[in-house]
């Protein structure tokens, strides 16, 4: 159980839910000028597909002309968290919500960089604030509820008493249903569900099949997606298909060989 969780809490994180972190390019409200919108969603659309150089590169160009974009902003700060940059992404994160408290991609970013430094509380705090944003779309509440899970499988691998452990490892699946009946065309929310049903014990509902289905979609919707191929290489593994493992593996070390995900993985 103890195995299960962890592993879980890992898989989140990494990914990013992480996190994270993204709002559909064709749902975000940007509060910003007009005139960047259209360049900052083709930008957002990027990022949720994993294409963080193009996307940090119209950030880029929007701040240029105009450093105070908050879109644009947090954008820069997203790709830096995803390149283990926290430091300097919690400072434009913080610096965000000085200027706009309910920014919901914020609180989401910064929500993920408290919970991997193990300040559980104070990343329930932000997460929190999403649900009652009114920046807050149907994506961002979705991967609000994918962190409430990663918390909930920190809460339970950690020192709880038994019962809070089953407390807290009974809400990580209906953190995660819930996530997908929002959104169900984020990659992030397929990569948890899939990650729960390969490593989750028999009879809170593991199942390999439904974990393949999950992980395949996840890979589809976001191809250098590097933790979700790392995540469907295992499990093909378990199901004796090398091919299809080689395959993936090698594409999630050609994407991010620094992977955390990939160092707990053996050949």
């Amino acid at each position: 159980m103890k195995k299960y969780l962890v592993a879980l809490c890992l898989i989140i994180a990494v990914s990013a839910l992480f996190y994270f972190f993204l709002a559909r390019a064709r749902k975000i409200k940007c509060i910003e000028r007009p005139l960047y919108s259209e360049a900052i969603n083709s930008a957002i659309e990027l990022l949720r597909v994993r294409k963080d150089d193009q996307a940090l590169g119209i950030f880029e160009r929007v701040l240029a002309d105009e450093p105070g974009n908050l879109d644009a902003l947090w954008g820069k700060a997203e790709v830096l968290r995803r390149s283990r940059s926290y430091k300097e992404s919690e400072g434009i994160l913080n610096e965000i919500l000085k200027k706009n408290s309910g920014h919901a991609p914020s609180l989401i970013s910064l929500s993920y960089i408290a919970y991997k430094d193990d300040k559980l509380p104070e990343a329930e705090q932000l997460i929190t604030r999403v649900f009652v944003s009114d920046y807050a779309d149907e994506d961002s509440q979705a991967l609000a509820y994918m962190m409430l899970g990663a918390i909930n499988s920190k809460r339970a691998a950690g020192k709880a008493s038994f019962f809070n452990k089953i407390k807290y490892g009974m809400q990580i699946k209906c953190h995660f249903l819930r996530a997908e009946a929002l959104a169900p065309d984020l990659p992030e929310v397929h990569l948890g569900l899939g990650t729960f049903y390969l490593l989750a014990p028999p009879v809170f509902g593991r199942d390999i099949d439904k974990a393949i289905k999950e992980l395949e979609l996840a890979v589809k919707i976001a191809p250098d997606f590097a933790t979700a191929n790392a995540r469907l290489a295992q499990c093909y593994k378990k199901k004796g298909l090398q091919d299809k493992y080689a395959f993936h593996i090698t594409r999630a070390k050609e994407l991010d060989p620094d992977n955390e995900l990939l160092k707990g993985l053996r050949d």
